[in-house]
């Protein structure tokens, strides 16, 4: 058995793992239900939809600290599960009443990040408590990043059949029924998710307020690696969203790709899904091998994904009009591959450096600068799909990726350092 599979033999890691999957998968199929009537409703102000999405994550990102810290973090999964499905049902039911709009929309997206501002922090300082062998941390990351990589395939594969048989808003009810499944899992093994208490009690008042908001600043003064890592995650997520969440679906409304009858939202989910195979599959390799240098070769992920992403702009430009959809799903497949390569070290890194509620609070302030990096983008990207095109656009983003994906490899080529020493490594090793 594959490394990464090896966690899911603890009944416990299964079911929780089971349950991130049904509520990753419907999320992604939320996200591109929203978009996709974002985009319709109107067109490059679809745009507001996420700087709306990523300025909710900011803020909450950088002043709920004080009040989640107090908060188990079991229980905050539980009940975060339970408001997101309620919250994603909103536009739903307006739609009965007043027909599907860009504010319901916008109501259940920002509902939605908020509330995985909390989540996300709550399971990756659960993570080193689930597992009982800590040289397996890095499989069960991998694992864990696992089911996101396979929402984004899982989602748009979804999205392009359900699109047959019910109408696209009530891709929102599929997504519902995820989050209560995950819930659910969670609920179901809630005392191995519980972790040890703190030490010392957060402060309560102002002083609560301020030492939640600055803790995770604190904790990344202290660790450079940790925060140039971090800050460069932030700054590729700004381009990274512009172009899989606004640039892609543009491209397919803008060029119409066809392939063997597909089109449409069916071809979005192609493309989309395409990513998503390439993150699967790169998450597959990377859980399952150690990194002799682990720095420099993380970067080589921002490299093969903003090259993607150069290669989807350009297949617009050269490739035939019958060949543009597999071209640019050839490309998706190639962007989606570096996502893991930076991502699952960078987990596995954080959860070795920090412990316990340090790694919540770094995790929550990584959500703020990588939200405020993506508002910054988002508002942006109205202006620049009207000025530049959305083509022009796509491939600017990709360069910049890609570059930093090059600077960030030769800067840590000269520094680099070898693997934590509690990870063990599988038969094979990548460079």
């Amino acid at each position: 058995m594959l490394p990464v599979f090896r966690p899911l033999q603890d009944r416990a890691i299964a079911t929780v793992w089971s349950g991130l999957t049904a509520s990753t998968i419907g999320e992604d199929l939320f996200r591109v239900a929203a978009i996709w009537l974002a985009v319709d409703i109107a067109g490059n102000l679809a745009g507001l939809l996420t700087a709306a999405q990523y300025a909710t994550m900011l803020v909450v990102g950088l002043t709920s600290g004080a009040v989640a810290d107090r908060w188990r973090p079991e229980r905050t999964m539980v009940m975060v599960n339970i408001l997101a499905a309620a919250v994603v049902l909103l536009p739903v039911v307006a739609a009965y009443v007043y027909g599907v709009s860009l504010t319901s929309l916008m109501v259940a997206a920002v509902g939605v990040a908020g509330l995985r501002t909390f989540f996300a922090p709550a399971l990756q300082s659960t993570i080193p408590v689930l597992v009982k062998d800590r040289t397996m941390l890095q499989s069960i990351n991998g694992l864990f990043d696992a089911t996101w990589r396979l929402a984004r395939l899982a989602g748009p594969a979804a999205a392009a059949i359900l699109v047959q048989f019910i109408p696209v808003i009530h891709f929102l009810s599929v997504t519902a029924c995820g989050f209560l499944t995950a819930a659910a899992a969670i609920y179901c093994v809630r005392s191995r998710l519980s972790a040890p208490a703190q030490t010392t009690a957060p402060a309560r008042g102002w002083s609560g307020a301020i030492e939640g908001l600055t803790a995770g600043f604190r904790l990344l003064r202290r660790n450079r690696v940790m925060a140039v890592l971090v800050l460069s995650n932030a700054a590729v997520n700004g381009p990274w969203m512009v172009t899989l969440l606004l640039g892609i679906a543009l491209l397919v409304k803008t060029y119409q790709p066809t392939f063997l009858g597909v089109q449409d939202l069916a071809a979005y989910g192609l493309v989309m899904g395409s990513y998503g195979l390439g993150d699967l599959c790169a998450n597959l390799v990377v859980g399952n091998i150690l990194l002799r240098r682990p720095l420099s070769t993380m970067y080589l992920g921002y490299v093969a994904m903003g090259g993607g992403f150069i290669l989807i702009a350009l297949a617009t430009w050269v490739v035939p009009a019958g060949w543009l959809l597999p071209a640019m799903m050839l490309a998706a497949v190639i962007a989606g591959s570096g996502g893991p390569l930076f991502f699952i070290p960078l987990i596995t890194r954080t959860q070795m450096v920090f412990d316990g509620a340090d790694i919540a609070r770094v995790w929550r302030l990584r959500l703020a600068i990588m939200a405020g990096s993506q508002l910054v983008a988002s508002l942006a990207a109205t202006w620049l799909f009207d000025v530049l095109g959305v083509t022009v656009t796509v491939l600017g983003c990709g360069l910049f990726i890609f570059l930093a994906g090059v600077m960030g490899h030769v800067a840590f080529r000269r520094h680099d350092e070898p693997p934590p020493v509690m990870l063990t490594a599988s038969p094979s090793a990548a460079d």
